[in-house]
């Protein structure tokens, strides 16, 4: 299972204006370009940067035009500044490396790639970047919300997932479960989902899994995987809340066909959906899989940090 693959990436190709002065500092390089009627109207002091490890920041805006309300950054060092921006480059790296294989994802993949995806949005160390550099910074993410809305009010349908990763190179939005004979009136919304950019706090808030009557957020899906499951740390208590999410886990499964596997493997539902895959993966992985992936595809200023040329699709 995974996004696609094999894959490069490349960032993209620098917009920029004349530099202010005050960013020298920060290891900013800038090329020169006016700003369009467009990008002057919404920014009045709009620059377009490139960063140091070669990646690119669109849109950076001189502080005191761009937003008044925006609390005032902890100051850093520059060499602290340059540090971090180097362990950000490398784990988004290491996240390409580990999302967008040549063949299905493995579950070490997941476990590691859920310590670079907590680290970055979970507990936010990204806000120490954007304050030093003032931008915006959004995530693409499947506006499937009102799905979850008519799930709450489905007494037939007890797992939803929110998905966006291939299986065998064939894209699957969403997975969801059913008591019920016929499909659900809403089933048809699922072809027409749409992405949309959104911050931060939002993506962590937004429901990404349902079980037996209850959503989990982005954030405690994640948390729970890497604090619980053998990413940052392994600790076999449970809450009730992560009680429910290992059901969840245990209750629908994904992976190569069941009679390849051994007894206990599978979920009590097991799709049978990579044929050439080896491990068994849960709703849970798939979460850090599309969240990964959301942290691959960063928009800084509504622009992708890095350009993806995607080959053929996994197998």
């Amino acid at each position: 299972m995974a996004q696609s693959g094999p894959c490069s990436w490349s960032p993209l190709p620098p917009r920029s204006v004349p530099k202010p002065d005050r960013y020298a500092s920060r290891g900013i390089r800038l090329r020169s370009r006016s700003p369009t009627r467009n990008e002057a109207d919404r920014h009045p002091a709009c620059t377009n940067v490139r960063i140091g490890h070669g990646m690119v920041v669109y849109g950076l805006c001189e502080k005191n035009d761009w937003n008044h309300n925006m609390r005032k950054p902890e100051p850093i060092s520059d060499a602290e500044f340059l540090k971090l921006m180097k362990l950000f480059d490398e784990d988004v790296r290491s996240l390409i490396e580990l999302t967008y294989p040549n063949g299905p994802v493995q579950y070490r993949h997941v476990r590691q790639a859920s310590v670079i995806v907590r680290r970055w949005l979970c507990d936010n160390e990204l806000r120490r970047i954007t304050d030093q550099i003032q931008v915006p910074v959004t995530f693409p993410m499947l506006k499937d919300t009102s799905i979850f809305e008519k799930i709450r009010d489905d007494p037939d349908i007890d797992y939803y997932l929110s998905a966006g990763v291939k299986f065998d190179g064939k894209p699957i939005w969403a997975l969801y479960h059913s008591h019920a004979d016929e499909p659900p009136n809403w089933v048809h919304e699922l072809s027409s989902q749409r992405i949309e950019l959104v911050k931060l706090s939002k993506l962590m808030k937004r429901p990404v899994l349902h079980f037996n009557g209850e959503d989990f957020s982005m954030e405690r899906t994640l948390r729970f995987a890497c604090n619980k499951l053998g990413g940052a740390h392994f600790d076999p208590s449970r809450d009730e809340q992560e009680e429910k999410l290992d059901l969840a886990a245990r209750y629908v499964t994904f992976g190569p066909p069941e009679n390849s596997l051994e007894p206990g493997e599978a979920g009590e539902i097991h799709l049978p959906l990579e044929p050439k895959g080896s491990e068994v993966l849960s709703g849970i992985a798939v979460v850090i899989i599309v969240a990964a992936s959301m942290m691959v595809n960063i928009h800084f200023d509504g622009q992708p940090l890095f350009e993806l040329k995607q080959g053929s699709a996994s197998t």
